[in-house]
């Protein structure tokens, strides 16, 4: 198993994602700090909005492109074909990739929240919130990207069912409260589909609760907006991977 994530950490060095995407994240703080200038009011706020807002982003697409292509790789290169060769159960393999890809992705979240730290902290139970909540969004989007990078059948397949998902995701919120407010009409159709979107918001990740921008800001509302990304991680995750092991081991090789 440690070998195995060592060697995802290699890959990672050798494909240059560390570089990559520091570089995609440097750039975008230098823009947010540019649009934050030209603000008459609360600058510095609205640097740490752009900057936070851009660097979750990059990270999260950067790390589903990385997920998925290394595992359609493996696959396509018979690299799964000699990894199954060593004694090493199927469950074991995928777990060790995820720990693999997970500590990828920690060594690309620290040096992301020290650029915003670097920016000025303006709430500091926001700022470490904040940056929990990303690490674990993180290991939440490995996991999605690990069951679609196992039970898809293309890379670029893969990519774009995350993505997809993500997106869906993150704006859940955007759905739920347009249904909910009224400015849909009355009909069957319309009932029908808000009971939808309410029962669908209960079943998948709502990443609308990650690593907001607004605790950077103003700090947490409540003691419960933790508990919502938190409990999340602690389902979906571990579900997520099991659901990967369990396509897995259908897989004949």
């Amino acid at each position: 198993m440690i070998t195995n994530i060592r060697y995802i950490l290699l890959t990672a060095l050798r494909d240059w994602l560390f570089i990559g995407l520091l570089a995609g994240i440097v750039l975008a703080t230098m823009i947010s700090a540019t649009l934050g200038s030209t603000a008459f009011l609360e600058k510095q706020e609205m640097t740490l909005t752009f900057a936070s807002g851009s660097s979750r982003l990059i990270l999260m697409v950067g790390m589903i492109v990385f997920v998925c292509f290394h595992i359609r790789n493996a696959f396509d290169t018979k690299e799964i074909d000699v990894i199954m060769s060593r004694p090493i159960s199927r469950s074991n393999l995928v777990i060790a990739y995820w720990l693999g890809f997970a500590f990828v992705g920690l060594l690309l979240v620290v040096p992301i929240v020290g650029i915003i730290g670097l920016i000025g902290v303006v709430n500091w139970p926001g700022f470490i919130g904040w940056g929990v909540s990303l690490l674990l969004e993180m290991f939440l989007v490995v996991a999605l990207a690990l069951f679609s990078a196992f039970t898809l059948k293309s890379a670029v397949t893969s990519v774009i069912a995350t993505m997809g998902f993500y997106v869906l995701s993150r704006m859940m919120a955007f759905f739920v409260y347009t249904a909910q407010s009224g400015m849909v009409g009355g009909e069957f159709q319309y009932v029908l589909l808000r009971y939808a979107l309410s029962a669908i918001s209960t079943m998948v990740p709502r990443l609308d609760f990650f690593a907001k921008s607004e605790w950077l800001v103003y700090g947490f509302n409540t003691n419960q907006e933790w508990i919502a990304f938190t409990v999340q991680v602690a389902i979906f995750v571990p579900l997520l991977v099991l659901a990967a092991i369990a396509d897995f081991r259908r897989k004949q090789f």
